[in-house]
């Protein structure tokens, strides 16, 4: 599987982001990006629709398969995911909605979504199959802005 070549990230939803950071940043030695808050994010999911997402996240600074951490609000749109798997990996794709209906072809499934599937699923899309790993598709157009946040200072 191709998708799994560009691997980025490594995702943790944690229940508490700042003690997640000090717990792990000291046992790895690892720095932080700065911390940024995605309050609302628009999410698409396949059994309702639109939902919205309220979400505290990092990036570890080292990688080259960076940490990132995740701290959801209660009763959002990242539920979906939590129930699927608290941890996830992150790659690069040149089109999301591609990369999507290949998997689905193989028998993946969306969990979560920047958009609908008649928007191609935007540019990040959680899919899993069975009990295996849990796989977020990124959009390459976004690299500049991860890359940037993750270089840049508090």
């Amino acid at each position: 599987m191709k998708e799994f070549a560009n691997l980025h990230h490594h995702g943790l939803i944690v229940p508490n982001i700042r003690q997640s950071m000090e717990g792990i940043g000291r046992e790895l030695n690892i720095d932080w990006a700065p911390v940024r808050r995605f309050d609302p994010l628009r999410v698409w999911l396949p059994d309702a629709g639109w939902s919205e997402a309220h979400l505290t996240v990092t990036y570890s600074r080292q990688g080259p398969i960076h940490f990132e951490l995740i701290e959801i609000a209660p009763g959002g749109a990242y539920e979906a995911l939590l129930a699927v798997s608290p941890a996830h990996v992150g790659a690069w794709v040149q089109d999301v909605g591609a990369e999507a209906e290949a998997l689905l072809a193989q028998g993946w499934r969306v969990i979560a979504a920047g958009a609908s599937p008649k928007h191609r699923y935007g540019q990040m899309a959680y899919m899993a199959r069975g009990d295996g790993p849990v796989l977020e598709l990124v959009g390459e157009p976004i690299r500049p802005m991860i890359e940037e946040w993750i270089g840049s200072v508090e």
